[in-house]
């Protein structure tokens, strides 16, 4: 395996407009903004509009997908009767998190690496390389796939974590003649640059992926099993406007007077304006401290140097500094003093959970203390600070050992034996087996010591725990049901297909053991298939080639879908526009 060692440089400010940030940008400073125009030829790719002929509008009338970059490339695949494909897709996704539909605050952005092949050889090894990687050899299944995706950043509100994390970095560009503002049209397959790797270029090896009309690779040109393109579509609009996002926003007054402190955020060398004042910067961050005659409900940023200009607002609020947070715990108390940047009218200061301060200051009786405090004030400032304990240690528990409940397992399941809620200072662990067929115990020496249950029977397990001055045992009995045969309900949650894009999407959840794999067929016609995540969920999608016979269902129909672990249910076809 060869992952990418580049990543992106910095997210921009979030669009009030839509909660996403306004763009992302790479290292060489190359900017995209996410693309949701359905009337711009070269960012086509998204997700359908509710009402296509209405303008977009957040959430009513937004896609449930859009995005910042996306890169594609495939390849005709050999290796069964009928070939196949190979596919690569490399993306800076917008999407929402939850159950996929549009909604305020679960908003995500991720950084996606997928490879699929069909038509492989079922059990054989397939490598993929990319401009961002190459995989280790992955196995085919049962019917000649290869389905994998890395989703890097996934997460309501987790902006920053595909600029720290995600692979899809530097941006891929057309080589030349991109239209001017985009990095390439979306549509048009072309030779692309930008791979830090060098890799410009896509390419599957293993058994028998050629012969079906795929170019072989240029520097392998021999090697039947090996397949070559270079040409990519590319999609990413380059951002013209920086925008800025107002962090925070508030207020002092005493003795009649009052000033705005005004923290914003934007690329360097940005004029940025707030109540009639011109902010300061030091790299990305910027201030002003502003006299107002009366405190305002919200404080508005401009960005002076976009062209339309960007607005950002920020509700102002009091600034509140919690002074003291300290538990002593051999009175039990918890002294907690605050106070507000408004002296003339001051507000009423409570601490989050436990109670109101009077005069600033407040005593608490508690049994135990958290580990921090907030307090919020009644003009909307809060402030946290962590706890400072003083006092005696407590007291140590008694050396108890506890071997957990007695339990009944399935055959062939891994067994935790679990004595973590034994008591005592500075114990030790000591498990052995005390009836029942011999079993092999890993971690025999730990809280927690597994096995694998054979095919049946009781077992019986006990436990010692010890310090230098006690000792006590118990013991957990296990009961070993023989294996039956394993089965899968599947639930679908949805199915549908979207005349206007010829997009298929159908989830829904799973639940026998994994690996497990899903299978969808309209008519005895695959429609896609995928694996079963860690929660037991599964979203297979599919757009249907203009042409493509088999795959478009009329109205009334249903698709049969079916699991690698038997399971198997029909469902209706939700058909919307």
């Amino acid at each position: 395996m060869q992952r990418n060692p580049e990543r992106l440089a910095a997210r921009g400010p979030i669009d009030t407009a839509n909660g996403f940030p306004r763009w992302y940008k790479d290292g060489g400073g190359r900017r995209l903004e996410l693309a949701t125009d359905p009337r711009d030829p070269n960012t086509q790719a998204m997700g359908d509009l509710p009402d296509p002929l209405a303008p977009v509008s957040f959430p009513g009338n937004f896609p449930d997908e859009a995005f910042y970059f996306l890169a594609e490339a495939e390849m005709p695949v050999g290796g069964q009767p009928r070939p196949g494909r190979a596919r690569l897709v490399l993306a800076l996704e917008a999407a929402f998190a939850g159950t996929g539909a549009v909604a305020d605050g679960q908003q995500q952005v991720f950084a996606r690496v997928r490879v699929r092949l069909d038509g492989g050889i079922p059990g054989a090894a397939y490598t993929f390389t990319h401009p961002y990687g190459r995989t280790d050899p992955l196995p085919a299944d049962e019917n000649g796939r290869v389905f994998v995706t890395e989703d890097t950043g996934a997460g309501a509100g987790l902006f920053d974590l595909l600029v720290t994390d995600g692979e899809v970095a530097p941006f891929l560009r057309w080589s030349a003649d991109a239209p001017p503002g985009y990095l390439g049209d979306g549509v048009t397959g072309h030779t692309i640059a930008g791979s830090p790797l060098g890799f410009n270029f896509f390419t599957v090896e293993g058994p028998q992926v050629g012969g079906a009309g795929a170019a072989p690779d240029p520097t392998d040109p021999a090697n039947l099993d090996k397949i070559f393109t270079d040409v990519f579509t590319v999609q990413g609009r380059i951002s013209t406007l920086t925008g800025v996002e107002a962090a925070r926003a508030v207020y002092t007054r005493s003795s009649g007077s009052v000033v705005i402190d005004v923290f914003a955020q934007s690329e360097p060398g940005q004029t940025l304006l707030a109540a009639g004042t011109t902010l300061t910067t030091t790299g990305t961050d910027y201030h002003t401290r502003a006299e107002v005659t009366t405190v305002p409900a919200v404080v508005e940023v401009v960005n002076a140097t976009d062209l339309p200009p960007t607005t950002a607002t920020a509700t102002v609020a009091d600034a509140v500094t919690v002074l003291v947070a300290d538990y002593d715990t051999a009175q039990n108390q918890l002294t907690v003093e605050a106070q507000s940047s408004d002296l003339d009218d001051p507000p009423t200061l409570t601490v989050t959970g436990i109670g109101l301060l009077t005069a600033g200051k407040q005593v608490f009786e508690l049994d135990a203390p958290p580990a921090s405090v907030e307090v919020t004030s009644s003009h909307g400032g809060s402030h946290s600070r962590h706890v400072l304990v003083s006092g005696p240690a407590s007291a140590p528990d008694p050396v108890r050992a506890a071997a957990g409940q007695d339990r009944v397992v399935a055959a062939g399941d891994i067994i935790t034996l679990d004595a973590s809620a034994s008591t005592g200072a500075g114990i030790t662990f000591t498990w052995t087996q005390i009836d029942g067929a011999p079993v092999v115990l890993t971690g025999d020496t730990t809280a927690r010591a597994t096995f694998e249950a054979p095919a049946g029977g009781a077992f019986e397990f006990e436990v010692t725990v010890q310090n230098a001055g006690a000792v006590d045992t118990d013991a957990v009995s296990i009961q070993v049901e023989p294996a039956g045969p394993v089965t899968d309900t599947l639930q679908p949650t949805l199915v549908e297909f979207r005349t206007n894009s010829g997009r298929w999407r159908i989830e829904g959840t799973a639940t026998a053991p994994l690996p497990d794999r899903i299978t969808v067929a309209l008519d005895g016609v695959e429609v896609g298939s995928g694996p079963v995540d860690a929660l037991h969920e599964w979203d297979i999608r599919r757009t249907v080639v203009p042409g493509e016979p088999g795959v478009t269902p009329a109205a009334g129909a249903s698709v049969e879908i079916t699991s690698s672990r038997g399971g198997q249910v029909t469902a209706p076809v939700t058909i919307r526009n």
